[in-house]
């Protein structure tokens, strides 16, 4: 898996596929710590649901790096294209969580904050911001070519399923009454938000909740894209 995952770096970075993404959110951290002082967790929330959006176009980028021709020679060498996709996915999490990390570190260490993050704020931002990343790049998967003859739809549908995750609590307002279960379906965007937001007055249980819950989404969104792929015949005539 170490060597797969440094042929992707490889792969990814020669590409010039991070760039965008990565500027874009290099530049709305510029953007909105070019002033302070700024609320803590309030500020982690904007940085993370943004770094959710970011993970998601890398994810979707990264699940179709390569040409199909280079594609097929490194499934021979992975043996099977759940496996190749399970690293994409991994790794596409793995940079994602890095500009994360910077999200949580940079403000901190310009003094952007109104005051000194505590350890506990540093640690649970960090976390925040790595289970949406992991939960954004999760539903890019499923927007992949192998599943969608055209790439205009493909996007369409991650954009779609993205919009959906941030007017979660909307929509669930707006369902009749019984019916709000749907939006269990969602990603737990606002969950992780609401949490984010309102941390100084919710109990640890709800601080922690959000994060389990977008792990949980992301690994079980991941498994079924990877069974999916699997049982749609795509996986290496070897195997």
């Amino acid at each position: 898996m170490k060597a797969m995952l440094e042929y992707l770096h490889r792969c990814f970075i020669r590409s010039y596929r991070f760039g965008a993404p990565t500027v874009i959110f290099a530049a709305i951290l510029a953007l909105i710590y070019s002033s302070g002082p700024n609320p803590i967790m309030e500020s982690y929330a904007f940085t993370a649901s943004m770094l959710f959006v970011v993970a998601a176009a890398i994810g979707s980028l990264m699940i179709d790096v390569e040409a199909g021709n280079q594609e097929m020679a490194t499934m021979m060498h992975a043996r099977s294209l759940v496996r190749l996709s399970g690293a994409k996915l991994l790794y596409a999490w793995i940079f994602a969580s890095v500009l994360g990390l910077l999200a949580v570190l940079y403000p901190t260490l310009l003094g952007r904050f109104e005051r000194f993050p505590m350890l506990e704020e540093l640690l649970m931002g960090l976390l925040y911001h790595v289970s949406l990343a992991g939960l954004g790049v999760s539903l890019a998967g499923w927007f992949t070519v192998k599943l969608f003859e055209s790439r205009f739809y493909a996007m369409l549908g991650l954009f779609t399923w993205i919009a959906l995750a941030f007017g979660a609590r909307g929509i669930g307002e707006a369902l009749p009454g019984g019916w709000e279960w749907l939006t269990h379906i969602l990603p737990p965007l606002q969950l992780a938000l609401h949490a984010m937001i309102f941390y100084g007055d919710i109990g640890t249980g709800a601080k922690w909740l959000p994060i389990g819950a977008a792990l949980g989404y992301g690994v079980l969104s991941a498994g079924i894209l990877l069974r999916v792929l699997h049982r749609r015949r795509l996986d290496y005539p070897g195997e």
